[in-house]
């Protein structure tokens, strides 16, 4: 996006100076998530040969899922949209000191919190035990004690990789989550095998082993914030104007982040009741649909945000349109190719990286047949961060709340309508469809509050239909070729990488015969960082 009434700029020319800065973050925050999200998906293979689709799996996923609901609504969600403008805006006007302040204000009242809500939630569980005394449901109330303290130290990580990324550091909270995915892969193939042969001898394991890893992902980013000056202060006086103002801010968010993850809940526990492989399926296909948008959306919208935040503190207005296109170019451009993988070689995916062990056909069929109805909602699950970024720039947390409130609405009738005669491929699809709704309404929100003009919008309808076009290209090659490739080779694997290769050449090429600006800024960005 520009907010000038120029032609757009040539594909070689470079970006306006706050994308250079949006740009290299996003690049040194996807790198670095990329090798997490590797480390990521051996983890799910050493899931998938260990447990497959299992029912005591599902109970593990819902398990896991509860203190991940809070982690999205407070290490990642509401507290951390509503704490990094504030946060910034000192940073802009008042400096470090006073920004340091706040932040040993806001650690010391969020660590009381979350510790009154894991006590709470630990009881809550021991009381509901004897009311299932057997079955998955059980195995759910037995491991969930024993993860919950992972939610303390997994927001307070959440929280404070934002405070990083304000200051342009990037790498060591894209790269901590390695920690995590190396523990459970250490814990999955060696600890659990060892703690006896019934399910909830292992998961006990592996329940441990996420407390751990929460350790140590927030014990890896306090030497780095001493970098920058920080030490927790005694604060005297908690309650103070600014977490007045922050409280003001949050509570929107976390009504809005609640209401999606009790949405999130209910998928899962909506798949237990349809089949007892239902939850560990439709798990398997979320993490290869959450892997693109984990590696470059969620780079891209924290590295937008803190630059977005003091660009509306300062007034300059137009620095966010042009972040906020920067940011959705690029979404559709690196998201666009991967419904398309997905979609033609999922299958193939999926079997590669999970076809081993207790992983066996059927196992395939069930997830590839979740995969289908998600891929779809990839460029909707990885832009809806780069428009959210807009509002809470603007201290806005109400209106992403109320379309929110919106969706998760119609994404529970759809799943009520939809899992009968689809099975859990119907949960995947009104997720989707729930996501597909929510972007495109926050999107005309957000263009009738910061009015861009028609030169700002072009350059996205623009790279739309020049990716749309490289992709139909791509996926043409695709078809026509695949079929030659796997009768020629034996191996799958040598068949997937010529395909992919064969795919992704195609793509770029018709892209730049389109003048496409995406590769070029991506190129520069690349080029400056590595001078």
């Amino acid at each position: 996006m520009t907010h000038s009434d120029t032609p757009p700029q040539e594909p070689d020319a470079p970006p306006a100076p706050s994308n250079n800065a949006i740009g290299r973050g996003a690049l040194t925050g996807s790198v670095c998530t990329m090798c997490s999200r590797i480390t990521g998906l051996l983890r799910d293979v050493a899931y998938g040969a260990a447990f497959g689709t299992t029912g005591a799996f599902s109970a593990f996923v819902v398990a896991f899922t509860i203190p991940n609901i809070f982690r999205r609504v407070f290490g990642e969600g509401a507290l951390s949209e509503a704490f990094m403008p504030l946060f910034n805006e000192k940073l802009e006007q008042d400096g470090k000191p006073s920004a340091f302040r706040f932040l040993s204000t806001v650690l010391t009242l969020t660590a009381a919190a979350l510790v009154a809500v894991v006590v709470l939630g630990v009881i809550v569980c021991l009381v509901l035990q004897p009311f299932f005394p057997d079955g998955h449901a059980n195995t759910t109330l037995r491991l969930l004690p024993v993860m919950l303290p992972y939610t303390l130290f997994i927001c307070l990580f959440g929280l404070l990789c934002g405070v990083l990324n304000s200051f342009r550091h990037f790498a060591i909270p894209a790269l901590a989550p390695i920690l995590l995915n190396v523990v459970l892969i250490i814990a999955t193939l060696f600890i659990c095998p060892r703690l006896g042969t019934q399910p909830d001898e292992q998961f006990f394991g592996l329940a441990v082993a996420v407390v751990v890893a929460g350790i140590l992902q927030l014990a890896i980013l306090l030497p780095v914030l001493r970098r920058f000056g920080f030490v927790l202060t005694r604060v005297k006086g908690l309650l103070t104007p600014d977490i007045r103002r922050l409280s003001k801010l949050m509570v929107p968010g976390i009504v809005g982040a609640s209401i999606y993850q009790i949405n999130v809940m209910c998928d899962r526990i909506l798949a237990l009741s349809l089949e007892s492989w239902a939850a560990a399926a439709l798990f398997y296909s979320e993490r290869l649909v959450y892997l693109p948008v984990g590696v470059f959306a969620v780079a891209l919208s924290a590295a937008s945000l803190p630059l977005m935040s003091r660009a509306v503190a300062a007034g300059r207005q137009e620095e966010v349109v042009d972040a906020i296109g920067y940011g959705l170019r690029h979404v559709i451009f690196l998201s666009v190719p991967c419904v398309l993988v997905l979609m033609m070689l999922g299958q193939e995916v999926i079997n590669l990286l999970f076809g081993r062990g207790a992983f066996d056909d059927a196992s395939l069929r069930q997830t590839f047949a979740a995969l289908l109805f998600y891929v779809p909602g990839i460029p909707a699950f990885a832009a809806v961060k780069i428009v959210r970024a807009g509002f809470y720039s603007h201290q806005d947390m109400k209106t992403p709340v109320k379309v929110g409130v919106f969706c998760l609405i119609l994404n529970i009738v759809l799943s009520l309508i939809l899992m009968h005669p689809l099975g859990h491929r119907g949960l995947a699809l009104s997720t989707t469809i729930a996501a597909w709704v929510n972007v495109l309404v926050l999107g005309f929100l957000l263009c009738r509050r910061l009015r861009p003009p028609a030169a700002a919008l072009r350059p996205v309808v623009l790279s739309v239909l020049r990716v749309i076009a490289a992709a139909v290209a791509a996926g043409c090659l695709i078809a026509y070729f695949q079929p030659i490739v796997v009768a020629a080779f034996f191996s799958d694997a040598i068949t997937l990488v010529i395909s992919l290769v064969a795919a992704s050449v195609t793509y770029l090429a018709v892209l730049t015969v389109l003048r496409g600006r995406e590769p070029f800024e991506l190129i520069a960005v690349v080029r400056r960082k590595t001078r």
